[in-house]
């Protein structure tokens, strides 16, 4: 095999295709990149497969020879980027890899390319999206996926794709994050995967870490570039204009979040996004930092809301902001919010002005974009906030003084992990129990060395000799 190719061009591929090679490999082989040449095409193909994630981009360079190696990811990378940028020879001479470039040449051994194992190939159904409406469907979810690998479905965006639309979502259990839009196209969806109930929609999960590099590469083409996604029973492959992405979908059933997306609100008010964010982030500075809750009171009589936070009398912090009611409610409405949910929702929502949905003080929150470009929403959990007599600050002496306790809705995995837990505290090991008579010997001991000291060290003390010498008489007064 015998190629010429622009430094920069082989460089950007190896950092693409790097997103696939594993930290810790299951076979010494997945350390490695996969180079085929294709000399009708005048093409390389660039291959890094970790089982589970495949990423293949093809380069334009001259193909004198064609052929097909297996070279060590990381080392080649690292060669190939610290080259000049320009053009560079790669031929396969002995086994062997000789990179010329215009200051000398460099040699690195190469791998049998026959172990390097081949991308599942897929016939299913192929769905076709803008690559910036997928990137922007990726900012609104991923974020609100778990990070926990033990949650299963969790740990990743679900996708439903009908004949004319499609939807993303994603939650950890505290909040949930939907965004959704149509498919242009006069293509339809005729088959369905198997154990799919509407039999014109398909649903898959996709794992957290594969969108992750996705968004990544979604950030680098046009925007005009479309994206091909093809689905079949548990593979789906995204497909760019010169690259391919291929990763294994999450098993299981995902939770039917629509139902607790409240239909009907009584009360809607219009914020600044950029105002509320900056407002939680200084008063999260000051705010509990095991809690990191603040207390919202939206005044309706005077349109404007105030955030409050304090931190064990040491610290608080209070701010107030202008908002637009949508109802003629004239009351005060008092909530409790996880700082950090509340600024990942405004973070990830592209709008200069949020609309909030509320009904009650205790029931879930939605958060959606005003005049926004995508079908976007997320739902975020309160927390109850309980009164008690601590001292609050002054300039809310009337309504601060309160506790915060959290009564975020859970998954059953958090439940079973408790009881895990309590079960594994009830048990007592031997050696526990070992350690413990060891102890209780170890004290008993010290207890009779410290009886025998103390015994010791009065009969010295009574044992103590008397002064010689006469006794001197005491005047009389």
């Amino acid at each position: 095999m015998k190629f010429t190719i622009s430094q920069k061009e082989l460089a950007d591929t190896l950092a693409v295709v790097s997103y696939a090679v594993p930290n810790k490999p299951h076979h010494p082989i997945l350390n490695n990149i996969l180079l085929v040449a294709d000399q009708q095409e005048q093409q390389i193909l660039v291959t890094a497969f970790d089982l589970s994630l495949g990423i293949r981009v093809q380069c334009k360079s001259r193909i004198e020879l064609e052929g097909k190696i297996a070279l060590p990811a990381k080392l080649f990378t690292q060669v190939i980027s610290s080259l000049p940028k320009q053009d560079i020879t790669l031929e396969i001479v002995d086994n062997a890899a000789i990179i010329t470039h215009s200051c000398g040449k460099c040699r690195i051994q190469t791998v049998s390319p026959q172990e390097f194992p081949s991308l599942p190939e897929i016939e299913g159904k192929n769905i076709t999206l803008p690559a910036i409406k997928l990137l922007q469907a990726l900012e609104a979810t991923l974020f609100a996926a778990s990070n926990d690998e033990n949650k299963q479905v969790l740990a990743g965006v679900h996708f439903q794709f009908t004949n004319s639309s499609w939807e993303a979502a994603a939650t950890d259990g505290h909040r949930l994050a939907v965004v959704s839009g149509i498919i242009e196209t006069d293509e339809q969806l005729t088959e369905t995967t198997q154990g799919n109930v509407d039999s014109n929609t398909v649903e898959i999960t996709i794992p957290q870490p594969t969108l992750i590099e996705l968004q990544k590469i979604l950030g680098t083409v046009g925007d005009n570039s479309e994206c091909t996604i093809s689905i079949d029973n548990s593979i789906a492959v995204f497909t760019l204009p010169t690259i391919q992405i291929t990763t294994r979908l999450l098993e299981g059933d995902y939770p039917k979040y629509s139902a607790l997306i409240p239909r009907q609100f009584q009360h809607q008010v219009i914020v600044d996004r950029k105002l509320l964010d900056h407002a939680l982030k200084r008063v999260g500075i000051v705010a509990d930092q095991k809690n990191k809750i603040v207390k919202i009171i939206c005044d309706y009589q005077h349109q404007q809301v105030t955030l409050s936070t304090e931190s064990s009398d040491i610290a608080g912090a209070v701010e107030s902001l202008n908002i637009k009611p949508q109802d003629d409610y004239q009351q005060q409405l008092v909530m409790g919010f996880n700082i950090k949910y509340l600024e990942q929702a405004l973070k990830f929502i592209p709008t200069n002005e949020v609309l909030i949905h509320i009904n009650q003080t205790t029931t879930p929150v939605v958060i959606t974009p005003v005049d926004g470009i995508l079908n976007q929403l997320i739902l975020v959990m309160p927390v109850q906030l309980i009164n008690n007599n601590s001292t609050a600050m002054k300039e809310d002496a009337a309504n601060d003084n309160e506790e915060v306790v959290a009564t975020e809705h859970i998954s059953s995995t958090n439940e079973v992990n408790e009881k895990i837990n309590v079960a594994a505290e009830a048990v007592e090991t031997e050696e526990d129990v070992k350690d413990k008579n060891n102890v209780m010997k170890s004290d008993s001991s010290l207890q009779k060395n410290t009886a025998e000291t103390k015994t010791n060290s009065r009969n010295s003390a009574n044992s103590t000799p008397k002064p010689r010498g006469r006794k001197k008489k005491v005047a009389a007064a």
